[in-house]
């Protein structure tokens, strides 16, 4: 009986090692439900933005965030109650990332996790001269290189309904998740060719080197001086400013503009 379990349990693994993906796929498929018309006009009474998007990234739009709120998690925290309208607005944000690009609504992200407003991360935070600070930063968000995303509500909320104001919490966390997906955040997301990793980051790093320089001197520009605090920041703040003031980093950064067109596969001047 133990052999006859044995080779049962075995044949289970080896099915499961060969046709898993598949298994979960069609799992995560049958709990895909379309957006009805309440969540389109809660929607787009939250998010300013979605109604105006041209027709065809609309509806890529929606089918990414069927997808996405079919298997990831929300979860509320010091006693936040997660509604429907928390999932679709931080959903529809985050998904907006993904409208011009030929991929899946980030298959690593497994959990969000909300807080009603700002949080603390009480993790170390070490300071120059050795000095190290325990008390905690106050968050808006985070991202994890384990799949999690903690926001807070209240930064969501304000990021959907000040669509063009150069900042997204959502945007920026998720954009660190698109630079994430290689491993560790570096402010240089996977890219289709080598050529393309070549100018990236040729590209990338003298705007990051100028903006930082500008920092230094006590400029501060359309990039928000927070971008000169590592490169994977620099890349989280365009991407704010990409999806939400594309016209002018168009004209402040052309070239930057134009990395990030070929990277999301989108040209958001049109949106402004």
């Amino acid at each position: 009986m133990a052999i006859l379990t044995l080779l049962l349990l075995t044949a289970l693994l080896i099915a499961w090692w060969l046709h898993g993906d598949k298994l979960r796929a069609a799992y995560y498929r049958r709990r895909e439900k379309p957006l009805t018309d309440h969540q389109r006009r809660q929607l787009a009474k939250d998010m300013p933005l979605y109604p105006r998007l041209p027709l065809a990234q609309r509806r890529k739009l929606e089918g990414l965030m069927v997808s996405f709120l079919s298997r990831v998690d929300f979860i509320g925290c010091e006693g936040l109650a997660v509604t429907d309208r928390m999932r679709l607005l931080v959903s529809a944000q985050a998904c907006l990332l993904l409208i011009g690009r030929d991929e899946p609504a980030y298959p690593t992200v497994h959990s969000v996790y909300l807080f009603e407003d700002s949080f603390v991360n009480k993790a170390p935070h070490y300071l120059p001269g050795g000095v190290v600070d325990t008390q905690g930063k106050h968050l808006a968000g985070e991202s994890w290189e384990d799949g999690r995303v903690i926001l807070s509500w209240a930064g969501c909320l304000h990021a959907a309904a000040q669509p063009f104001d150069g900042e997204n919490l959502v945007v920026h966390e998720f954009a660190h998740q698109l630079d994430q997906a290689k491993g560790l955040a570096t402010g240089a997301p996977l890219q289709q060719s080598l050529p393309d990793a070549k100018r990236w980051q040729a590209t990338f790093q003298e705007a990051y080197q100028r903006h930082c320089q500008a920092v230094r001197g006590g400029f501060y520009g359309l990039i928000d001086p927070y971008g000169a605090t590592d490169p994977a920041e620099f890349f989280a703040v365009l991407s704010e400013l990409f999806f939400e003031r594309g016209a002018d980093l168009a004209e402040a950064e052309p070239d930057i503009y134009r990395l990030l067109v070929a990277f999301y596969g989108l040209d958001t001047r049109s949106w402004h």
